[in-house]
């Protein structure tokens, strides 16, 4: 009996929490290669969300963007940005960087 209550303490005081999420993307190059990293990230739907971007690639700014958010920002190298909003739509969507489309691009995934 005190199990079963402690685990619906649990998930009562989960169901509870904030909802908000900070999440750190560092843009990265290999062979030519640059990404943002990690390339998708998950939320839940009506989260606050707050993402700092550190580029770390040396050949200067790079964007980061998520159309279905309105979220764009340009990054320079070695200072950081933060972008926030709030996941208000379920489903995958793409984040990208707006500045050189052939980038490799990443993935929101917001889930109920």
């Amino acid at each position: 009996m005190k199990m079963g209550f402690l685990f619906l303490s649990m998930i009562l005081s989960v169901s509870a929490f904030s909802a908000s999420r900070s999440i750190t993307l560092v843009n990265y190059e290999t062979n030519g290669v640059k990404q943002w990293l990690p390339g998708t990230i998950i939320v839940k739907k009506g989260e606050e969300v707050e993402i700092t971007l550190i580029n770390n690639v040396p050949s200067g700014v790079h964007g980061f963007f998520i159309p279905d958010f309105d979220v764009k920002k340009d990054v320079k190298k070695g200072v950081p940005e933060v972008v926030k909003f709030t996941a208000s739509k379920e489903g995958l969507f793409n984040m990208k960087c707006h500045l050189h489309p052939k980038h490799v691009g990443g993935q929101l995934f917001v889930i109920p």
